[in-house]
């Protein structure tokens, strides 16, 4: 039945100490949230109570039993079956898994927001940085919220695409588990075949004392990765005199159709990640909570490559490290690209705190704050390819040292006594992104310690400041009026590039934005909610996408200091159907983007120019059907399924007419899950399918061959599990992710079957 839901703390708030020492620091989520996002009860026999029929917006919540019935080996797997949702895990361990929804791809980050217990770990500094999914265990993760489009008022603009909200486990009694996995998969691909692997330790203990509560949590992280690319080269003439001849190359066509010769592996990842965190809690009275988190991740990994080419006595051929480059594959003269070997190290932390009245009708008011640092983010490379770097040879080392964001929300909100009236929320949001990425020769790659000159560099910071209010106006029994408005002022300054012996300071610039909200909510019944929304979200341009320029092998990067930000207008209208055993939800919308930003391709002679540019007009239409129930047919038996139909269309686009009237790249026509488990004494078995449907990576559509290396391919994957519980507080689980080996690409290849066994234990 649709009704008002009772409120309840996500977590408790920050402290009063933290609250002054870290009076420039950020975030958002705060007691308003927590409203809107009532938890999902699981009560007796398995159905649900919905969410709050105040939320301005469509949902999709999954809890941590649901969790454990699935594949979840990281953080981000949480959303593998969110409805119209994709993540884009390249591997276990990918620190860029990013998101995609409705109207936005993966390579839009900037348009999805994620919070953990209102900490915001959404990355906004790089072209391709996901949420760092990575500070946070899966052993620790209680629930997910996922939240689609920009119609409620509390969040930045950034919400015009998808807003997840992860709440970590705060155990009121003592509590503890821990979690032992490893995994192996096959890969075969371009006629490499290899089994990579790892294995994963996850702990997680916590508990009350009287006033007090602390949870930690530690994790690490052992992982290996198939090629993330693939060498390849284009034949250049039959002029092949004098030229070494070699063989093992794969022929085949790129994306566009056009014939290459793939020639090696490269981005082969391995590495370990260790992470910790501490969460402490405390009642100061009554009325007045405060909360403290500190978290700390590590990743050291290399990068590896692997050559195809064998020389006439069947040994490997590399790139020779001095000399010509060029060989006689076939009859044709071909370019042996170079394949350097990496190695990166990365040490991040998160600390904030909270604190916050927590009354149940009246006022309350909260003040957060965070910060995320980039302690140590280097990635050193070899000027050679793998054999020839064994050994004292230059390189350069990219480092991204004291780059992070900072965050600070003040909120007020007002919860009336009665079943009628006004829930009001007013509210002050701050954050600061500061990026630092410089580039330095190095005479020996090996070590940092003997770093050399600076031979790139992007600077630049960027800060939002936004006042907003919303009304969540219940003036009938039946109806809830949700109005909202948010302002934003924006700021990008200390904005520099440094390449090729010059350097650019850009100048300062800002501006502001409006953006209102409006939700009508109607209880047709006790078991039907009808909803239409509206939203404008703004979303402005990132630290990179106005700074950062750079020259890589054949590839240049412009950047533009002078973009428009996004502006989305979006709509909604849904229906929603409380069945007892579970939920339904049928959305209709519509997203209007003005001046979306996007980098665009060209290839100058063999060079591609990728530069980041408005496009006037993207407009997506869609429908979701989403389906959760409890109990189906027969007790035990489990199942979520959604579908989605996404029309994205790029309507105007005057630097690139040729784009006009084509699908926006990224975006499926389709999108489908289904995901069902079964319980049967200490048994559980489930299964789930993923089907994602035809797709381009280009604005003018012209990658039309899909099932290639560089290209976006469709697929339809299949994930099952199989569980053996010893009483309460032991399990057993065997699994296999892409049970047929399906060969697919988002670009880069994703991962081939994947075998996994996994032991936890709990108390």
């Amino acid at each position: 039945m649709f009704r008002q839901p009772e409120i309840k703390p996500v977590a408790a708030a920050v402290g009063a100490v933290l609250a002054v020492l870290f009076s420039q620091l950020a975030v958002a989520q705060g007691v308003a949230t927590e409203r809107e996002l009532s938890p999902v009860v699981v009560a007796d026999g398995g159905s649900y109570v919905p969410l709050d029929p105040t939320l301005p917006s469509s949902s999709h919540s999954v809890t941590r039993k649901e969790l454990q019935n699935q594949s979840f080996v990281n953080t981000e797997d949480a959303l593998a079956y969110a409805p119209n949702t994709t993540v884009r895990k390249r591997f276990i361990g990918d620190r860029n898994a990013n998101l995609s929804g409705r109207s936005f791809g993966t390579l839009q980050p900037a348009r999805g927001l994620a919070y953990v217990d209102g900490y915001l770990i959404s990355n906004f500094l790089g072209r391709f940085d996901a949420p760092r999914w990575n500070i946070v265990a899966p052993e620790e993760v209680a629930r997910t919220d996922v939240l689609y489009g920009p119609f409620s008022a509390i969040y930045p603009g950034n919400s015009i695409g998808t807003t997840v909200a992860i709440t970590t486990r705060t155990p009121d009694a003592p509590e503890a588990s821990a979690r032992v996995l490893a995994y192996r998969q096959t890969h075969d691909d371009y006629g490499l075949k290899r089994d990579y692997g790892g294995d994963q330790e996850s702990v997680f203990a916590g508990r009350r004392w009287g006033d007090l509560s602390m949870s930690v949590s530690l994790n690490r992280l052992a992982y290996e990765s198939q090629p993330m690319a693939y060498a390849s080269a284009s034949a250049t003439s039959a002029n092949v005199a004098g030229l070494p001849v070699v063989s093992g190359a794969v022929l085949d066509r790129d994306p566009s159709g056009k014939a290459r010769a793939v020639l090696g592996a490269t981005g082969m990842q391995e590495g370990v990640q260790t992470q910790a965190k501490i969460k402490l809690a405390y009642d100061i009275g009554k009325e007045l909570q405060a909360d403290m988190l500190f978290a700390h991740w590590r990743n050291d990994y290399r990068v590896s490559n692997e050559t195809l080419l064998r020389d006439a006595d069947g040994n490997p051929y590399w790139r020779p490290a001095s000399g010509s480059s060029a060989v006689n594959i076939d009859g044709q003269r071909y370019t042996v690209p170079a394949m350097p070997p990496q190695r990166g190290e990365d040490e991040h932390v998160q600390f904030g705190g909270r604190l916050r009245t927590t009354r149940d009708v009246g006022w309350n008011h909260s003040i957060q704050v965070s910060r995320y640092q980039m302690d140590t983010d280097s990635l050193r490379q070899a000027n050679v390819s793998d054999p020839f770097a064994k050994g004292a040879v230059a390189g350069s080392d990219t480092r991204r040292d004291g780059t992070g964001w900072t965050t600070l929300e003040l909120q007020s909100t007002w919860t009336p006594a009665q079943h009628l009236g006004h829930a009001l929320t007013f509210g002050y949001h701050r954050n600061l992104y500061e990026l630092e990425n410089r580039v330095y020769a190095l005479a020996n790659w090996h070590s940092s310690a003997n770093r050399g000159a600076e031979t790139q560099s992007y600077l630049g910071k960027t800060e939002v400041q936004a006042l907003y209010a919303q009304d969540a106006w219940r003036f009938h029994p039946d109806w809830v009026a949700t109005l909202g408005l948010r302002l934003e002022r924006f700021r990008a300054f200390d904005g520099a590039q440094f390449a090729a012996g010059s350097r650019v300071e850009h100048d300062d610039r800002s501006a502001s934005a409006a953006s209102p909200k409006l939700s009508l909510s109607y209880a047709l019944s006790d078991t039907w909610l009808l909803r239409a929304s509206y939203g404008r979200g703004v979303r402005f341009p990132t630290v990179s996408e106005l700074f950062q320029g750079t020259v890589s092998n054949n590839s240049i990067y412009n950047n533009d200091p002078d973009l428009k930000p996004e502006k989305s207008d979006a709509m909604e209208l849904s229906a929603m159907r409380d069945t007892g055993a579970g939920n339904l939800r049928i959305s209709l919308y519509q997203d209007n983007i003005r001046d979306a930003i996007y980098q665009q391709r060209q290839d100058v002679g063999g060079v591609a120019v990728n530069t980041v540019q408005n496009v006037a007009r993207v407009r997506t239409r869609g429908i979701e059907i989403a389906w959760q129930a409890a109990d189906v047919l027969i007790e035990g038996f489990d199942l979520q399924a959604s579908a989605a139909y996404n029309d994205a269309v790029t309507v105007s686009n005057p630097a690139l007419p040729a784009t006009e009237g084509k699908r926006f790249p990224r975006i499926p026509r389709v999108r489908a899950s289904l995901h069902g488990s079964y319980e049967h004494g200490p048994w559980t078995a489930s299964l789930g399918i993923r089907h994602s449907g035809r797709q381009y990576g280009e604005l003018d559509n012209s990658d039309r061959n899909a099932d290639t290396f560089g290209a976006v391919s469709s697929f339809t994957v299949a994930d099952a599990r199989f569980i053996y519980r010893f009483g309460r507080q032991a399990s057993l689980a065997l699994g296999v992710d892409n049970l047929t080996d399906e060969r697919y690409y988002v670009y880069h290849p994703y991962p081939g079957r994947t075998l996994y066994a996994e032991f936890s234990l709990a108390y």
